[in-house]
């Protein structure tokens, strides 16, 4: 199995990856329209850069889940964990930042697999 298909399959790469869909999404389907996050990931080279997109994603990203909890009562928002952190920076750290960061945006971008 290639390192690429490893990166790109991993848990982690994918809970990001919805987390940020869900951020760049429009607002009447839900989404909170967060376009500097996949900018800033875009953007992202070094480890000082990655870590620093995360913290302000992450920062965003719970705004918007408060907001989309508040909206409608009763439902959560899907929210990546601790773990598929400290994953996604192991895999920074294995593979570099700009594959990361490609894999997290390429997650973001397709549509997600629904089986039938």
């Amino acid at each position: 199995m290639s390192k690429l298909h490893e990166l790109f399959s991993n848990p982690a790469v994918e809970s990001f990856g919805t987390a940020l869909r869900f951020a760049v999404g429009k607002r009447e389907y839900g989404g909170g329209e967060d376009y500097a996050s996949l900018i800033e990931f875009e953007y992202a080279e070094n480890m000082a850069q990655f870590i620093d997109t995360l913290k302000k994603f992450l920062r965003r990203y719970d705004a918007y889940a408060r907001r989309y909890e508040h909206d409608n009562p009763g439902k959560t928002a899907f929210r990546p964990n601790e773990k598929t952190l400290d994953e996604l920076v192991r895999l920074a750290n294995e593979h570099g930042v700009r594959n990361v960061c490609a894999a997290i945006i390429s997650h973001a971008l397709v549509r997600p697999y629904k089986e039938e």
